[in-house]
């Protein structure tokens, strides 16, 4: 791949600055123009679907109300509807001048005696005009009304829900027919009308009347919100279809159907955007929108927005021929002074970046050789303080190993003084002095081999260790000497088996002892030592003191770092060490302490070889035994 040059970095740079700001003001100014378009839409219609509304409920309010005055007429109210044998002539010629005279948006007027019996019908026919009476022959289960007509207390319209029928969508009106009152008594409903009105016929009258003509008309859709029918859209092709079959473009039919209002987007089959504002109809089981074409609206928008990208592609184009012209004299040397600096990236920080004639690339390639010359004396300094940092952890390490082991030599001296008349004393002092010899030949050599003096550095040699012994050897040599002082208590199996490195466990058990014991101090207590087996392959040796305890935050903040001690003397890295051994070979190091009382420490090891792969590691805490709760502060 052919790296990028700086002329070629500067030319896509100005072709951003030139072209970019021209375009994004372009975008700016067609999405604020395209926003107000939308608002005007918006606006346009939920105006449209309100006034639409309007116009049917007032034409639904006015055939109710006539349907009101014509139930409380004298001659229905005296004659209810009778029969179907005996219809008074008065009640068929009133209801005969109300379908005349009222007659534009119904298709038929029934009037129902006592429990629903239709007594008569005033029906439009299927072909021609006016109404016809119809007395008998009826077919009572197409007699739909609402038959909570019956219970009414007031004289209020009843509407059915909306129904399909052979000439469209009908909405049918229901009120009682009370007889007059004599004394003021209230009288039960006797009979009652129903309208049937041609619900189909006054959205279109509604739309026809509120929508204006063109390619771009705003349309209406009414929709069933229970039957998942279209009541009513402007284009009539797709009147009484099933919704999802007829409009499975339009997204807003599910929050119509559910009850729900607002706007939505939606593509329409020829591939045009339109916005739809949708309302429930109150009162008619319906929902209806009013939808705007949003394509036809923001088109001119749109050759605005293309006009002021090819102005921003000239302005472009006349910017780069100067730019050429402009960066042709600095490439050079901007390319030589990178040529340098990837030099010394590369580590050369002998590297000195020499340019010719600019001003701006001297200032750089100064900037550049004094930066490689503070680069090598930084990196020997850091040099210099690394070695020098290992080599003092080193020896506060090993200092610290030769501490422990001249504290037992020195308790040994002192127990010489009253015991070495004891001939069974001066066997075990001579053993002990020699293995103290070759501990303190161990440590010395550890400074010649300081890779393996930080524990974790290296792979440790473990083998099966019964740890017993090791522990009685630790405590004969570093706490029975001073038994007036300490009460000793081990808690011990016969045998206890890990898989460890004898040597560095012992230095571990040695740190806690010699630990337990200066914590305690002069004034005595109690060291315990216990250890055993766990569940999951594991073992546990501790110990425990009568000391002063440590705080919860030095244990959690302080503890197992290096350098870190509560003590007046030491370096603070017997525990740091510990940890780092223990973990080294896959255990853990617990402490738990309470200040005035004392502190455990508690080390868990695998008594098993781990097999080639498997991880190392604890994962499950165990637990300590019931017995092993901190020891009581001596008395």
């Amino acid at each position: 791949m052919t790296p990028v040059t700086l002329r070629t970095k500067l030319i896509a740079v100005f072709a951003a600055l030139a072209f970019l700001p021209l375009v994004a003001l372009s975008l700016f100014q067609y999405r604020a123009a395209a926003s107000s378009v939308e608002s005007v839409l918006r606006e346009r219609a939920a105006a449209r679907a309100s006034r639409m509304q309007r116009a049917v409920e007032h034409v639904l309010k006015v055939q109710e109300g006539r349907l009101l005055k014509l139930a409380d007429s004298e001659p229905l109210r005296a004659k209810g509807c009778g029969s179907r044998a005996d219809v008074p002539d008065a009640v068929a010629v009133t209801l005969d001048t109300y379908t005349r005279e009222h007659g534009d948006y119904l298709q038929s007027v029934t009037c129902l005696a006592a429990g629903g019996r239709p007594a008569l019908l005033f029906k439009r026919p299927d072909a021609g005009a006016g109404f016809i009476l119809q007395t008998d022959n009826f077919i009572t289960n197409q007699m739909r009304y609402d038959e909570g007509v019956w219970r009414q207390s007031d004289p209020r319209p009843l509407r059915s829900p909306v129904s399909e029928e052979f000439y469209g969508t009908a909405l049918r009106v229901t009120v009682p027919i009370r007889a007059a009152a004599e004394g003021g008594t209230a009288i039960p409903v006797a009979a009652a009308l129903v309208a049937e009105i041609r619900l189909g016929d006054v959205l279109r009258e509604a739309d026809d009347e509120d929508a204006p003509d063109g390619p771009a008309r705003p349309q209406i859709v009414v929709l069933d919100n229970k039957a998942d029918k279209v009541v009513y859209h402007t284009s009539g092709g797709l009147n009484h279809q099933s919704v999802s079959a007829a409009m499975p473009y339009f997204p807003a039919a599910t929050r119509m159907k559910d009850g729900g209002s607002g706007f939505d987007f939606y593509d329409t089959r020829e591939g045009g955007r339109r916005l739809a504002y949708f309302r429930q109809a109150d009162g008619l089981g319906l929902s209806l929108a009013a939808t705007e074409d949003y394509s036809a609206a923001v088109a001119p928008l749109w050759r605005t927005f293309l006009y002021g990208l090819l102005l921003a592609l000239v302005a472009q184009l006349a910017g780069l021929a100067l730019l050429l012209v402009a960066a042709g004299r600095e490439t050079e040397d901007i390319e030589r002074v990178a040529q340098g600096a990837s030099a010394i990236a590369a580590g050369d920080l002998e590297q000195h970046v020499e340019v010719s004639s600019t001003a701006e690339t001297k200032g750089l390639a100064a900037r550049f050789n004094q930066m490689s010359e503070q680069l090598r004396d930084l990196i020997a300094r850091e040099a210099e303080q690394r070695q020098f940092a290992s080599f003092m952890r080193i020896s506060a390490m090993v200092s610290h190993d030769l501490k422990n082991a001249i504290a037992g030599l020195s308790m040994l001296v002192s127990n010489m003084e009253k015991q070495f008349h004891r001939e069974e004393f001066r066997a075990d002092a001579i053993e002990s002095l020699r293995e103290a010899t070759e501990k303190l030949k161990r440590t010395v050599a550890r400074l010649s081999e300081p890779a393996k003096s930080l524990s974790g550095e290296y792979r440790i040699n473990a083998r099966q260790t019964d740890l017993v012994p090791v522990i009685r050897r630790v405590l004969a040599t570093h706490a029975e000497p001073s038994v007036p002082l300490y009460d000793i208590e081990a808690r011990l199996p016969d045998k206890l088996v890990a898989t460890v490195e004898a040597e560095r466990i012992e230095n571990v058990l040695e740190n806690l002892v010699v630990n337990a014991l200066e914590a305690m101090g002069a004034r005595g207590g109690r060291l315990t030592v216990e250890a055993g087996r766990l569940e999951g392959d594991l073992v546990f040796f501790s110990v425990a003191d009568t000391g002063a305890g440590m705080a919860k935050e030095f244990i959690q903040t302080r503890l197992f770092r290096p350098f870190s001690t509560t003590k007046n003397k030491g370096i603070g890295l017997g525990l740091f060490t510990c940890k780092e051994v223990v973990e080294t070979h896959g255990g853990r190091l617990e402490v738990e302490s309470q200040l005035g009382v004392g502190t455990r420490f508690r080390v868990v090891l695998p008594s098993r070889l781990f097999h080639s792969g498997e991880r190392r590691g604890l994962p499950v805490k165990a637990t300590a035994p019931a017995h092993g709760a901190l020891p009581r502060a001596a008395e």
